[in-house]
């Protein structure tokens, strides 16, 4: 296994999502990389600052009456002794998956590719120098992407009076290569990762989402992906998606 085949695969190996194969693969090569071993640890104190630091918010009372509508109806008593044994075993079973439900911070009603934005918004947020390359505009950042990608950045916008481009570098999306940009409008910062779109349910509608704090705008541009995420607010990311993908 190279570096280039190992680090996609950093993520799930530190998540446990890796197959015994793959882990092993894993395993062999950050033993003998001190590179690799390097990404890995940043990786694995990015998880743990994430997890400490993010919010939690408590569930909203509508969503806490959708997950009390789920449990089942009671039950009329019965003359067996079993079956009222397990009648009353499995309404606690039910309260408590409720109550998990209600109180797990991550589950599985959110957008997948939300989250990955965020977490990768938030890697470039703690990150002392999240760019490898520093704004010359887009004609010093995408040619620097060259033969660093798998495929071509069609375009980069360059900014404007209101968002700054900073500069860009070679980041993941998911289980592929990204190029990522970073903007800044103030003391926001603003990260653009453009990746191949292939396999991935990307929306078409163009509007905002938000979760943990965060506006997120996502869409495709023929076989690219875009993924845009800040803490501004959803207007003003609106307008600067709307900027990157009016430019050609």
């Amino acid at each position: 296994m190279t570096c280039a085949e190992l680090q996609p695969l950093l993520r799930d190996a530190a998540r446990g999502r890796l197959d015994e194969s793959q882990a092993t693969a894993v395993a062999a090569h950050l033993g003998t990389c001190a590179a690799c071993r390097a990404i890995s640890e940043e990786e694995r104190v990015l998880d743990q600052r994430l997890e400490a630091q993010l919010p939690q918010r408590p569930a909203s009372l509508a969503l806490k009456r959708r997950l009390a509508a789920r449990l089942p109806p009671a039950v009329a008593p019965t003359t067996g002794t079993r079956p009222r044994r397990w009648m009353l075993l499995a309404l606690p079973l039910g309260a408590c998956a409720a109550l998990l439900l209600v109180l797990r911070p991550h589950t599985d009603a959110r957008d997948p590719l939300v989250d990955e934005a965020i977490s990768d918004h938030l890697r470039v947020v703690y990150r002392d120098q999240p760019v490898d390359v520093e704004s010359g505009g887009p004609h010093r950042v995408k040619p620097w992407f060259t033969g660093r990608l798998d495929f071509a950045v069609p375009h980069v916008y360059g900014g404007d009076d209101e968002f700054a481009l900073i500069g860009g570098a070679v980041a993941l999306f998911r289980d592929r290569k990204a190029a990522l940009l970073v903007y800044k409008r103030q003391l926001h910062t603003i990260s653009l990762l453009v990746f191949p779109s292939e396999g991935l349910a990307l929306p078409s509608d163009g509007r905002v989402r938000q979760a943990r704090g965060f506006q997120v705008v996502l869409w495709r541009d023929g076989d690219l992906g875009y993924a845009l995420c800040s803490d501004l607010n959803g207007a003003d990311l609106q307008t600067l998606a709307r900027r990157i993908a009016d430019q050609r």
